[in-house]
């Protein structure tokens, strides 16, 4: 690792970190926000068991049970509060 940093020049750090973060922020946003849009389920379904993987890769022992618990809640509060809405009517 450090015979790269060695190899790095001062001007090429520089313009690394004088790039226009916002503008990449933007730009991945964008990205992400028409590729989610652009997604079918089942691809949506592939990333979301990749991430878990990823997850318990990193934590084994996930979700604990509190975790699971606390996600449990999240859920039933969100099904209670959709079935508060009044259904929508077509025109």
């Amino acid at each position: 690792m450090f015979a790269m940093i060695e190899e790095m020049r001062r001007e090429d750090i520089l313009t690394f970190a004088n790039r226009d973060w916002k503008a990449l922020a933007d730009a991945k946003a964008d990205y992400w926000a028409r590729r989610k849009e652009a997604m079918s389920a089942a691809e949506a379904l592939a990333v979301g068991e990749r991430l878990r993987r990823h997850a318990r890769a990193l934590k084994p022992g996930w979700p604990d049970e509190a975790e699971r618990a606390d996600d449990l809640a999240h859920h039933v509060r969100i099904s209670e509060a959709l079935g508060a809405v009044s259904p929508r009517h077509p025109r």
